[in-house]
């Protein structure tokens, strides 16, 4: 009786005292996104391409944006970035064909929910060693299927960037606010 006692004691003070996992996609109390982030920009997705080397699992994803608007850095249209967190390339095992998931917030710190291409993101990249800019969604990404959307406020004020628009009283939808980041 006294074993069972200390086993079920030491279980507690382990399940207590147990550091947890780091989720992957964690950032410190600290992280300042303008820190990691050297481009900032407003673009349509023109086209995304599967890492070929890959055939199933995590893949990475390279996506061709049509610049509409730089907020930070310099860049020239089209712009090339990758995303190695987002997309999932599995084989259905019903019909045998290769099927792709977006997860970007999958805990893999990937920015594409769905499908980008045709749709406007506001999404802050960093350089990698390999020289190609790299997306995660700590530094932040929105996409969307406008061009001039008022929640990419957030992300602009985030990023320290001055936002030349107020918006006051209610708002029925946060998409209607057509020309507020027109240049």
């Amino acid at each position: 009786m006294l074993r069972v006692a200390l086993a079920l004691c030491l279980v507690v003070v382990l399940l207590v005292a147990h550091p947890q996992p780091a989720v992957a996609c964690s950032a410190g109390p600290d992280f300042d996104p303008r820190d990691h982030t050297q481009l900032l920009v407003l673009g349509h997705a023109r086209s995304i391409e599967l890492d070929p080397r890959t055939t199933s699992g995590i893949v990475e994803a390279t996506v061709t944006l049509e610049i509409v608007r730089v907020f930070r850095g310099t860049a020239s249209s089209p712009l090339r970035f990758v995303d190695s967190g987002s997309v999932y390339l599995f084989r259905d095992p019903y019909t045998g064909k290769d099927t792709i998931d977006f997860a970007g917030g999958s805990g893999a710190c990937g920015t594409i929910d769905d499908d980008p291409v045709g749709r406007y993101v506001l999404i802050a990249l960093s350089r990698g060693e390999d020289s190609r800019w790299h997306a995660n969604r700590l530094s932040g990404a929105i996409y969307t299927d406008q061009p001039d959307y008022a929640m990419y406020r957030w992300l602009l004020q985030r990023h320290g960037v001055p936002v030349p628009f107020l918006i006051i009283g209610l708002v029925p939808d946060a998409g209607v606010f057509g020309i507020a980041l027109a240049p």
